[in-house]
């Protein structure tokens, strides 16, 4: 039809400054979640979810809008999770939204930064609903240590704790192998998934 974007009006043109600027902050907020999502790969195998790609890019460009302090086209999530509120969004995201287990779990548990401790005091798991062959659940916890400049990171795993899914009142600690202080921005994840024993084989 004529008169539409093409790549050198988007380059050039002053009236498509705003695009540009917007191109180049949703370029960084893709690469910051796609290097975030693949650091966590060892929690989210396996994991089906399609809204989680979508969901973690508002996660992240909500972040950036935090940025008070770069220039409009140059804004950051780095920048914007020195702000309290990026960190609380980060801190709060749901990966696994409406996972009453896992909210369980969260809410018997207590992260110490010091030790790099998680203790999970009377979790009940009979108190959930099952898979139907599930005859155990393992949890896992990691100390992600993410640089949101560079995007580097270290993913450090506790070995995974196993309960059959008909104890109750189980007390237990969670740490990773090595503990060592992040350099950068730290996050725990705790990861839980369902097993079922077959001759003393897990699956």
């Amino acid at each position: 039809a004529g008169g539409g974007f093409n790549g050198e009006a988007i380059r050039t043109k002053p009236s498509m400054q705003r695009v540009r600027e917007n191109a180049n902050e949703f370029g960084q907020c893709s690469r910051v979640k796609k290097a975030f999502r693949l650091a966590l790969m060892t929690f989210l195998y396996g994991y089906r979810d399609n809204q989680l790609h979508a969901r973690m890019m508002t996660l992240f460009t909500g972040i950036k809008k935090l940025d008070g302090v770069s220039v409009r086209g140059e804004r950051r999530v780095g920048v914007g999770l020195e702000t309290a509120k990026g960190r609380r969004l980060l801190r709060d995201f749901a990966f696994t939204p409406q996972n009453t287990m896992l909210d369980g779990l969260k809410s018997r548990a207590h992260f110490d930064w010091n030790t790099q401790v998680l203790t999970v005091t009377d979790y009940k798991p009979k108190s959930y609903k099952l898979p139907q062959a599930a005859t155990h659940i393992g949890i896992t916890m990691g100390v992600l240590d993410f640089d949101f400049d560079s995007l580097d990171s270290v993913l450090r795993v506790s070995s995974t704790h196993f309960l059959e899914v008909g104890s109750g009142g189980a007390t237990f600690d969670l740490a990773p192998e090595t503990v060592v202080v992040p350099e950068h921005v730290g996050v725990v994840v705790l990861g839980l998934r369902f097993y079922e024993l077959i001759e003393d084989e897990l699956y």
